[in-house]
């Protein structure tokens, strides 16, 4: 039987994730998938070059020489062939048959929010599926979220900020609140590999990063606010989840308040050059 044609791109944004082989082989759809090297390793270069003349998809491969996720986003986005768009990360499979239900929802919507299935084969998984199962209600975050390319007029014109580089799906969100409607899928549309509490914590203390440039931006006001609200219903589904929340905020806000003082020192210097520069 022909897969029949979908007229829908999949983004993939990798560096140095291996795992990007399990994503590529994961997509059975007859769609276009574009795939954004971002200071890539030799090894991932050569399996994404390795799936060039597989015959069930498109691929199309671009790069940019920094690690900037935002900016690779951009690329994709931009570089797409149609309107429709899905957003999959290197550490993630996609569901049998769910870029067909993406690719019907977003004709109707632009903003579509999947849903991601966190694997939780051992300890440290466990309890973290547990937290980032919750997401952040009223967002469609990658990896899993998909638009219609048309949302740019509610979008000052770009997609991702680049200068943000870490929480620059939730900064898109933030920009269209209250102006789109966000279409949630109830099936599960990919599948997230283990997490370990170094890889999950690392991801904290950037998304921390990541909204103190957005403030420094004056996009948001000041201070990291962490989502607390999501602490209650963590105390009743699992202790231990609960007080890994707590931790992983704490990092976050680590984040948050070292890039404060990396700007501080940062302007510091700059003022001091520009005093040293006006002296005879």
């Amino acid at each position: 039987m022909e897969n029949s044609k979908l007229d829908l791109s999949v983004v993939i944004c990798v560096s140095d994730d291996i795992r990007i082989i399990n994503t590529l082989k994961s997509i059975n759809d007859n769609c276009e998938v574009i795939v954004v090297l971002n200071s890539p390793s030799i090894k991932v270069r050569q399996i994404v070059e390795s799936f060039k003349n597989n015959n069930i998809y498109k691929l199309n491969i671009f790069e940019i020489p920094e690690k900037n996720l935002s900016k690779a986003r951009n690329v994709g986005t931009n570089k797409a062939s149609y309107d429709k768009v899905v957003y999959i990360d290197s550490d993630c499979i996609v569901t049998k048959n769910c870029l067909k239900i993406y690719c019907k929802l977003l004709d109707e919507f632009l903003l579509v929010d999947g849903k991601v299935k966190y694997l939780d084969d051992n300890f440290q998984s466990k309890i973290i599926s547990r937290v980032r199962e919750k997401g952040i209600p009223g967002y469609a975050l990658c990896p899993s979220m998909g638009l219609n390319k048309k949302i740019i007029k509610y979008l000052n014109g770009y997609f991702f900020d680049e200068d943000i580089k870490w929480v620059e799906d939730t900064e898109l969100n933030d920009r269209l609140r209250g102006q789109v409607q966000i279409k949630k899928i109830d099936e599960i549309t990919c599948i997230h590999d283990n997490l370990t509490f170094i890889e999950d914590l690392k991801s904290g203390y950037r998304y921390g990063t990541g909204v103190k440039k957005a403030v420094l931006k004056k996009i948001y006001k000041p201070g990291p606010e962490p989502n607390w609200f999501l602490l209650k219903d963590l105390l009743k589904d699992n202790i231990l989840s609960a007080l890994y929340f707590v931790i992983w905020n704490g990092v976050y806000c680590l984040g948050y308040y070292r890039k404060e003082k990396e700007e501080i020192v940062k302007n510091e210097n700059i003022r001091v050059k520009r005093l040293e520069n006006k002296r005879p």
